[in-house]
């Protein structure tokens, strides 16, 4: 049976590139998901140690993409060995208008699924093809598993809103921080802190008559560079940091760490 495909036709992916760099501070390959049934591109990713994992989707039209309507519309998914090898590819377009084909076939299994071989990008003064890597590499995580128990709290510590210029500000101080100090903290008592070694910085004043009690989540510094500088409704709980963007297409979950 001939492999089948979808077809697009592509004009200033410029977002459709931000959108893939919002995945290579977790890891450099990434398992793409084309879904034509919502008309969206969605990834989910995680580090080595599963710490952070971080799902986000983007419509086709806004990423730059028309897609030729499809009688027997799918959920493809597609290996991607290097995410800045394909933003480089898709940099050679530049602005002008080109033909992005994927082309896929169907993976035996207990269920059937769905799975990219080749991604097609062609215009009149240049064609190139980049090779799928096989799914064997990704742990795969459904919407299901992500939304019902990754990104999901059965307590609630506190919740609180994490702005741009408080992500800038947490980078910036960080990096005056102690270079031997691995850890920041986010802390609620009478107000909620995000502490390095040397600072503490103010993120929300509590309002309420405080209680007396603290919590806290220790995590890597690390880890916070996966937080890309938007707008964030931040939930804490016992064990993670559940950050939504305001316009929800990215959700990051952070567990926390034990400080030795």
């Amino acid at each position: 049976m001939a492999a089948k495909k979808i077809e697009f036709v592509a004009k200033n992916v410029k977002a459709f590139s931000n959108w893939l760099k919002k995945f290579v501070a977790i890891d450099q390959s990434l398992l793409l998901e084309v879904d034509e049934v919502e008309s969206e591109f969605i990834a989910k990713t995680y580090n080595e140690e599963r710490s952070v994992v971080k799902f986000s989707k983007i419509k086709f039209d806004e990423a730059g993409f028309t897609v030729k309507p499809s009688k027997d519309p799918r959920r493809i998914k597609i290996g991607i060995y290097n995410i800045a090898r394909l933003m480089k590819i898709l940099n050679q377009f530049d602005n002008e208008e080109f033909a992005f084909t994927v082309n896929y076939d169907e993976i035996s299994g207990e269920t059937t699924e769905w799975a990219g071989l080749t991604l097609l990008l062609k215009n009149k003064n240049l064609k190139m093809t980049v090779d799928c890597t096989s799914l064997n590499i990704f742990k795969y995580i459904s919407d299901k598993l992500f939304k019902d128990k990754i990104a999901a709290l059965e307590d609630v510590v506190t919740e609180f809103d994490l702005l741009k210029f408080n992500i800038e500000q947490t980078n910036s101080l960080c990096s005056l921080d102690d270079d031997t100090w691995q850890f920041m903290e986010f802390r609620n008592e009478a107000n909620v802190y995000v502490s390095g070694k040397n600072f503490d910085l103010l993120l929300r004043e509590n309002p309420d008559e405080h209680d007396g009690s603290s919590q806290s989540i220790n995590i890597f510094k690390e880890q916070f560079n996966s937080i890309d500088v938007e707008d964030y409704h931040v939930k804490m709980g016992e064990d993670r940091l559940i950050f939504t963007s305001d316009n929800e297409n990215t959700i990051i979950v952070i567990s926390m760490v034990e400080k030795d």
